[in-house]
Protein backbone atom coordinates (compact mmCIF):
# COMPACT_ATOMS: atom_id res chain seq x y z
CA UNK A 1 0.00 0.00 0.00
CA UNK A 2 1.05 3.47 -0.93
CA UNK A 3 1.45 6.17 1.66
CA UNK A 4 0.60 9.82 1.01
CA UNK A 5 1.90 12.42 2.93
CA UNK A 6 0.12 16.12 3.23
CA UNK A 7 1.99 19.12 3.83
CA UNK A 8 -0.17 21.88 4.33
CA UNK A 9 1.01 25.40 4.58
CA UNK A 10 -0.37 29.09 4.84
CA UNK A 11 -0.54 32.18 6.72
CA UNK A 12 -1.73 32.80 10.44
CA UNK A 13 -5.71 31.92 10.44
CA UNK A 14 -6.40 30.95 7.17
CA UNK A 15 -7.54 27.75 8.19
CA UNK A 16 -5.13 24.88 8.04
CA UNK A 17 -5.59 23.59 11.76
CA UNK A 18 -9.46 22.71 10.89
CA UNK A 19 -8.31 21.52 7.41
CA UNK A 20 -6.55 19.21 8.92
CA UNK A 21 -8.30 17.90 11.89
CA UNK A 22 -11.09 17.29 8.77
CA UNK A 23 -8.83 15.73 6.46
CA UNK A 24 -7.95 13.69 9.81
CA UNK A 25 -11.67 12.17 10.13
CA UNK A 26 -12.60 11.89 6.66
CA UNK A 27 -9.44 9.74 5.71
CA UNK A 28 -8.55 6.34 7.37
CA UNK A 29 -5.37 5.30 9.32
CA UNK A 30 -4.89 9.19 9.28
CA UNK A 31 -2.25 11.61 11.62
CA UNK A 32 -1.74 15.02 11.89
CA UNK A 33 1.36 16.26 13.00
CA UNK A 34 1.26 19.83 14.09
CA UNK A 35 4.22 21.59 13.26
CA UNK A 36 3.87 24.14 16.32
CA UNK A 37 3.69 20.78 18.41
CA UNK A 38 7.47 19.54 16.79
CA UNK A 39 8.75 22.72 17.75
CA UNK A 40 7.24 23.03 21.89
CA UNK A 41 10.37 21.84 24.09
CA UNK A 42 11.03 23.08 27.47
CA UNK A 43 13.86 24.62 27.21
CA UNK A 44 13.33 25.90 23.45
CA UNK A 45 17.52 25.99 22.54
CA UNK A 46 18.22 27.80 19.30
CA UNK A 47 21.63 25.85 18.24
CA UNK A 48 23.51 25.88 14.62
CA UNK A 49 21.54 22.62 14.09
CA UNK A 50 18.26 23.95 14.77
CA UNK A 51 18.89 26.96 12.46
CA UNK A 52 19.88 24.65 9.80
CA UNK A 53 16.36 22.42 9.92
Amino acid sequence: MMKTLYMIGGTMGVGKTTLCQQLKQDLQNSVFIDGDWCWDASPFQVTDEIKHL
